[in-house]
């Protein structure tokens, strides 16, 4: 294991964490994953990979060299035959580990895109040299969100002024109201 670099801040505080460049075959793939990672999933983040470079470590129970978030990045990094990926060792017990492999895999669940500033990033970014489908999203998806307008999604519920800007927001999730300023009954 070679040190690429640390960082003073770890989850009991301050505390030193060193990236490692760290063998793929030495590394466990968690059986209990409950992520699944569809072939289309993998092959968009070796394009990544490879245009941007291996920018997430993985994280690794170490006392196990199981791997605890990054599974993903570790069946692309294979696929590339890659020989060593960055990681980060981490100290915990077995159900530490499970959990965080739970909480890492749910939380971006709990997201999603606004998708007005999502449709001007990507306007930005076609500029005809840039590699669209590096944003992880495919020709089609590409082209509906550059063409999104208030009201395009299902659930939407948008009233918008005549400058097109939204004057009435509805939560597609909950339902929940409001206007910028206040809750609407």
């Amino acid at each position: 294991m070679v040190p690429l670099g640390q960082t003073t801040w770890g989850p009991k505080g301050r505390e030193t964490m060193e990236v490692l460049e760290f063998p793929v075959k030495d590394l466990v793939m968690a059986d209990y994953n409950p992520r699944i990672h569809p072939d289309s999933a993998i092959d968009k983040l070796i394009k990544s990979i490879e245009h941007f470079g291996f920018t997430n470590p993985v994280l690794v129970q170490k006392s196990k060299n199981l791997i605890v978030a990054g599974h993903a990045r570790v069946k692309a990094a294979k696929q590339m035959e890659r020989e060593t990926v960055p990681v980060i060792m981490l100290d915990m017990t077995d159900k530490q580990a499970k959990a965080y492999n739970i909480a890492d895999n749910r939380l971006q669940d709990e997201t999603e895109f606004d998708f007005a500033p999502l449709a001007d990033l990507l306007l930005e970014l076609d500029d005809g040299e840039f590699p669209m489908a590096l944003t992880g999203f495919d020709v089609d998806e590409i082209e509906r969100l550059m063409t999104w307008t208030p009201g395009d999604i299902p659930g939407e519920n948008l009233d918008v002024n005549e400058d097109g800007m939204a004057q009435d927001h509805e939560c597609p999730k909950c339902g929940y109201k409001w206007n910028g300023t206040s809750p609407q009954s």
